[in-house]
């Protein structure tokens, strides 16, 4: 913990000992009875999400989002912002969906990023030291009656997941618990751990709530280095236990999942806490917990037609990457027995960015073979929009191959019109085939 304080004492130093005067320990927290409810789950490049731009055509903010599942997926890959020759620009790590959440009483409303990938939950916070530039003004903790700190000297401030400890200049011990969190782009927030009331609006207005839970541990951000990931925060929806799914605990049975719509849907995907996964398709894997953070499963193998594929490697499921990643000889195999089974002449993309395009107009004669990822106990069958995208003038596979020391992904192309359910006490991930435009 030493060790930590002092790496971070160059950040540290611009945080007002002053902000450090009303402190508040926290030991334990109680939620209310047990809850079910669903908020929209907003896509950044939707008409519904503040960062849609209207002047960017479909395929730009496609490929954008190729770009950025690009980004996402070499998590050991330092990368600056970056512009494609379309004049795209990309941000590493994009996020692809957003959450509307409200933090404090009373209730102020934020727009962020739900990540999978991480757990702790944070906004920038005023007065900002140094803030990411965000659309509207940072929380302003002194004008909510339930925000409180959490002591350094406290359980409360240690998490196995995330950096925390007490100021450099704090020789009583006993000041507010500072944390910092670094992500794979090196963006990074520091700023003060503690709790205030989280409130979950309706999909049409603030004032109308669905859940509100109090005592939620999650970070003040007073200095930001980096992306935003487009959004006002990141609410960490991983298996750690500072992660939100955690907090609220038994008041969801430690379950929530989402269901993604097509793209060409005027509907908004969903997400939904509380409640199991139902239907007689339905199909669970268990999921590990490694480094990288993240949801791991076991794929066994992919079936082409009457092809099958070995694996027996662990992909992380993420609802924040385009596309699938395979590690290259898995998804050369793949590719090759798709290929074989079109009976079409491929075409190269014009970006140069995926293989096995054809033509948009003929890619209504595609007609693939059944492909399955055989998850352990649990045969995923996907459709030809889980594996095919339209890009302009080609339609591609959503695929991409993965080298041998990056992480495979399976993206959210290949989740839409599943209802994904993670159960965090059960540690298991299910998938149900679903129409998500009426989920």
């Amino acid at each position: 913990m030493d060790t930590f304080v002092h790496l971070l004492m160059p950040i540290l130093v611009f945080l007002s000992y002053e902000c450090f005067s009303s402190l508040v320990s926290v030991e334990s927290r109680m939620l209310n009875s047990n809850k079910v409810f669903s908020i929209d789950f907003i896509h950044r490049d939707s008409m519904l999400s503040p960062h849609y731009n209207s002047s960017m055509t479909t395929e730009q903010r496609k490929r954008r989002r190729i770009l950025g599942s690009i980004s996402r997926s070499h998590h050991h890959i330092k990368r600056s912002l970056a512009t494609t020759d379309s004049g795209v620009a990309v941000t590493p790590s994009d996020g692809e969906y957003l959450m509307k959440i409200a933090i404090g009483t009373p209730p102020v409303p934020f727009l962020a990023i739900a990540d999978t990938g991480s757990d702790l939950t944070w906004l920038q916070c005023s007065p900002c030291r140094i803030c990411v530039p965000q659309p509207t003004p940072p929380f302003d903790p002194t004008k909510s009656s339930t925000y409180q700190s959490i002591a350094c000297n406290s359980q409360s401030c240690i998490y196995p997941d995330i950096f925390t400890g007490c100021h450099v200049n704090d020789t009583t011990m006993n000041g507010p618990c500072l944390y910092f969190q670094g992500y794979a782009d090196s963006s990074n927030t520091t700023g003060f751990l503690s709790t205030e009331t989280i409130t979950f609006p309706s999909a049409d207005t603030v004032s109308t709530t669905v859940a509100t839970f109090p005592s939620f541990v999650f970070g003040c951000g007073y200095l930001q280095f980096g992306s935003l990931f487009n959004g006002q925060g990141i609410i960490g929806l991983g298996p750690g236990p500072v992660s939100l799914v955690s907090q609220l605990g038994q008041d969801i049975g430690h379950k929530f999942s989402y269901c993604l719509v097509p793209e060409t849907s005027e509907t908004t995907s969903k997400m939904r806490f509380g409640a199991d996964v139902m239907g007689p398709n339905v199909v669970s894997t268990p999921f590990l917990v490694k480094d990288p953070p993240g949801y791991y499963l076991t794929l066994d193998g992919i079936t082409i037609g009457d092809d099958l594929i070995q694996v027996g490697q662990d992909v992380i499921i993420d609802s924040g990457t385009t596309l699938t990643w395979l590690e290259t000889n898995i998804y050369n195999s793949l590719r090759d027995a798709l290929k074989d089974a079109i009976a079409l002449s491929p075409v190269p993309d014009p970006e140069g960015l995926l293989e096995l395009c054809y033509e948009t107009e003929q890619a209504l004669k595609l007609n693939p073979p059944e492909v399955v990822f055989h998850f352990k106990g649990a045969d995923v069958v996907l459709q030809p929009l889980n594996i095919f995208w339209e890009l302009g003038n080609v339609t591609c596979l959503a695929m991409m191959p993965s080298e041998p020391d990056n992480h495979s992904y399976f993206g959210n192309i290949a989740q839409i019109n599943f209802e994904v359910g993670y159960d965090l006490q059960a540690k298991q991930v299910s998938f149900a085939p679903t129409n998500c435009t009426i989920f």
